[in-house]
């Protein structure tokens, strides 16, 4: 019979107690199950030598950021001056031009606009490779260490603090490995 009295006031303390823990979680920060996972296999065509292929081999024993993007992307041309920022100041970041129907044109013509922070950049026009690195939308950002594995993500566009976030786990995989810094 007691017990019967406590059960609701044990069922409200759990359920405050979640709702505690809920509420001081950030909704932004989705963990990604990609993180300690390679870097998936991809060959695209580069936007500027569409003859020529960009291949993650070819990025073998580098620090490189993943960058994915479109030239109709709002968001993507909020962050773009963060991106430029961030190549200043000696991250290698490799882009992804993704399913964009504006076409390559209008990608040269913001490159052309707003600078191409981008030492590489691949098209991926059907949506392959952002279906295998399991991107959710636009922009969207994958540090890759030296060994090829994800370690960091970013979805959403990029904000000042996630810049000196980036910027200094970029600096920290460049340390942790034998890849040469780019000059800054």
């Amino acid at each position: 019979m007691k017990l019967r009295l406590f059960l609701p006031l044990l069922a409200f303390t759990v359920l405050a107690v979640m709702l505690g823990v809920g509420l001081n979680l950030n909704p932004r920060e989705v963990p990604s199950p990609f993180i300690g996972k390679p870097a998936p296999a991809f060959s695209l065509p580069q936007l500027h030598q569409p003859e020529r292929q960009l291949a993650v081999a070819d990025l073998k024993g580098q620090v490189w950021l993943l960058n994915v993007w479109a030239s109709w992307c709002v968001a993507c041309r909020e962050e773009h001056p963060l991106l430029v920022e961030m190549a200043a100041q000696g991250v290698e970041i490799v882009g992804m031009l993704y399913k964009d129907p504006n076409g390559v044109e209008a990608a040269h013509e913001l490159l052309a606009r707003d600078g191409n922070p981008f030492k590489h950049i691949g098209t991926d026009p059907l949506g392959d490779l952002g279906i295998d690195i399991g991107i959710s939308g636009v922009p969207e950002s994958f540090l890759i260490d030296a060994n090829g594995q994800i370690v960091k993500t970013k979805r959403n566009y990029f904000t000042e603090a996630d810049v000196t976030d980036f910027v200094a786990a970029y600096r920290a995989e460049v340390a942790k490995s034998s890849a040469p810094a780019p000059a800054s």
